[in-house]
């Protein structure tokens, strides 16, 4: 009976040898990615599970607990410094028992050097059987709501989804406004039909003329009107800016429906005051320039003048939220002279509907915006075509008009000034980011992923452009988001296969990638690559099944960018090595039958 049973126990061995034999191998160990994606550089957080006991011991430069499994990863991972994350710091909780009973008192914060794969620390000390959960030192980011009293009216800046809008679709105005809010140093020329100077929200913004504010106190007093053009710059008086339409130094808003009032708040309202609006900068000075007259027209004779104005009196961001279809070399000399002074000019697409270039949004010198409304579509007023650079809110946008009063206009003319609030905000952060940087990294860090599915495409288009701007995208300066990974979408398993993706960072700096193989493994981070280059990484999988292939990036500042768009793919059966098990199997019978010969 023993040698029947061990005959049959032979033949299972057998043909379970080659079974596994021919079963896929096992990947190498790619680590897993439970990670969020802020954190501190080289700490991990650990839980020990409830009653391990050990004591830190320093030697010889290395941190023992004498628990070997322990020691063994502080040793791999040179950990230098490890101390409780909360016993460190709350010495006697008013309630031990708790602090205990949720197991506070085992928790512990550890260092290890900078030249060791967190990731892989990471993923090891997870395995360890004395360890109950292992995270990275994650980081957040508080978002700052401002108190002005009708924020809440202001979608673009913060959509939640009021009125029936759509949550998020917004450009993420807190979230950006944690690491920049502006300052006073920056300077937006509206070049518009005026601005109520008087208002409560843009009265301490206005830009004052220090080479005409004669009693320098950085106040427009009556004692500054002297009739004297004080700095030499051929206008007399222009404390306050100056109005091309009238020739005069009286930049006062007087459009039907504060058309420059309005675009004026949107860019830079006094923020976090308790009245009225938010701004999309918080603090910078606004340069009042008179160009359109009362009835919404604008001339380039004094358009292109007051770009020139605009530009020699320290402009450091332009916003033009006009248009017009009769193309002029007047005005694309003046955005020219402007451009090459430094100024970042922002000016709207147009609200005709139509594909037609006008100007000057269709110079290259501009950054061309359409507007969108609250569910992240594009106005169907708002023009379009191969020249748009970028869209933004500029549906039903609250904001400020003459009186001290506010309203709600709609156009790519309110989309414009929140684009140039935006460029201000970025020249904050860095004041030596030129022009075509900042028209890069607003491009750039742009929200693809919106609009009508019928006109947004992956990638750039002529509805959306490069998508709706989104100010943390921008402030935060991360890559862009992969492009959708590209390669085989069926295969056999146990091959290898080639894909590959294409990321660009608004700094030209180098880049990482992060495959995820949507099958539990990953390629870790893979580089460094030169931003823009194609790169490609290599996956086999073992098992028959359909998987979702998505990669993401990261810049040297280990600033990600978002997941790409999935790539799925199907995994079939690999048939030629099932048949070549079958011939195995077949092979096998003369043998079977020889043993079960001798058994009997």
């Amino acid at each position: 009976m023993k040698t029947k049973v061990s005959g049959i126990l032979i033949c299972m061995l057998l043909l379970s040898v080659l079974i596994f034999q021919n079963a896929e191998p096992k990947n190498l160990v790619k680590y897993s990615e439970d990670y969020i994606s802020d954190y501190i550089q080289g700490e991990i957080i650990v839980k020990f599970k409830p009653g391990i006991k050990f004591d830190f011991i320093d030697q010889n430069s290395y941190i023992y607990t004498g628990i070997y499994s322990i020691d063994k990863l502080f040793i791999k991972y040179s950990v230098f410094e490890i101390k409780g994350t909360y016993t460190s710091v709350i010495k006697e909780p008013k309630n031990p028992d708790l602090f205990s009973q949720i197991g506070l008192d085992r928790i512990y914060t550890i260092k290890i050097s900078s030249d060791k794969d967190i990731y892989k620390a990471l993923d090891d000390f997870k395995k360890n059987p004395n360890i109950e959960k292992a995270d990275f030192s994650g980081i957040g980011f508080g978002c700052i709501i401002p108190n002005d009293p009708h924020f809440s009216k202001q979608w673009g800046f913060h959509n939640t989804g009021q009125a029936g809008g759509k949550i998020d679709a917004d450009i993420d105005a807190p979230e950006a406004w944690d690491i920049q809010m502006g300052n006073l140093n920056i300077v937006v020329a509206i070049i518009d039909s005026g601005i109520d100077y008087n208002h409560q929200d843009l009265r301490t913004r206005i830009w004052i003329n220090d080479g005409e504010d004669i009693n320098g106190n950085g106040v427009v007093e009556p004692s500054d009107f002297n009739g004297i053009d004080d700095d030499g710059n051929g206008f007399i008086d222009d404390i306050r800016g100056w109005d091309f339409v009238n020739n005069d130094n009286d930049p006062m808003d007087d459009h039907t429906i504060s058309h420059g009032t309005h675009c004026a708040g949107i860019a830079g309202a006094n923020t976090f005051n308790n009245v009225g609006v938010a701004g999309t900068l918080w603090a910078c000075e606004i340069m009042a320039i008179k160009a359109m007259k009362s009835n919404n027209q604008i001339a380039w004779k004094d358009a292109g003048p007051a770009l020139v104005y605009a530009a020699d009196m320290g402009a450091d961001v332009i916003s033009m939220s006009w248009s017009g279809s009769s193309d002029n070399t007047t005005l694309k000399d003046a955005c020219d002279y402007a451009y090459a002074s430094g100024c970042v000019l922002v000016a709207a697409m147009g609200n005709h509907g139509t594909s037609s270039p006008y100007i000057p949004a269709k110079y290259t010198t501009t950054i061309a915006v359409g507007a969108t409304d609250r569910n992240d579509t594009r106005w169907s007023s708002s023009a379009y075509g191969s020249h748009i650079n970028v869209v933004a809110p500029g549906v039903d946008i609250y904001s400020t008009i003459r009186n001290n009063l506010y309203g709600y206009l709609s156009g790519t003319s309110m989309a414009t000034p929140m684009v140039a609030g935006l460029a201000g905000l970025l020249i904050a952060q860095d004041p030596t980011r030129t022009n075509v940087q900042i028209k890069s990294i607003i491009c750039m860090t742009s929200e693809d992923e919106i609009g009508n599915p019928s006109q947004d495409k992956p990638g750039f288009d002529d509805y959306y452009g490069n998508g709706r701007i989104n100010a943390y995208n921008a402030l935060y300066n991360a890559p862009t988001k992969p492009s959708k990974p590209s390669g085989p979408m069926t295969g056999k398993s146990g091959i290898e296969y080639t894909y590959t993706t294409t990321s660009f960072d608004p700094d030209n700096d180098q880049i990482y990638y992060w495959w995820d193989w949507g099958d539990g493994t990953n390629s870790g981070w893979l580089g460094p690559y030169n931003s823009g280059q194609q790169t490609s990484a290599r996956n086999s999988w073992n098992t028959q099944s359909s998987y979702s292939i998505r990669v993401k990036s990261k810049d040297v500042e280990n600033k990600e960018s978002e997941w790409s768009d999935p790539l799925e793919i199907v995994i079939p059966r690999n048939t030629n090595q099932q048949n070549k098990l079958l011939i195995k199997i077949i092979n096998l019978f003369p043998m079977l039958f020889s043993i079960f010969k001798n058994i009997r």
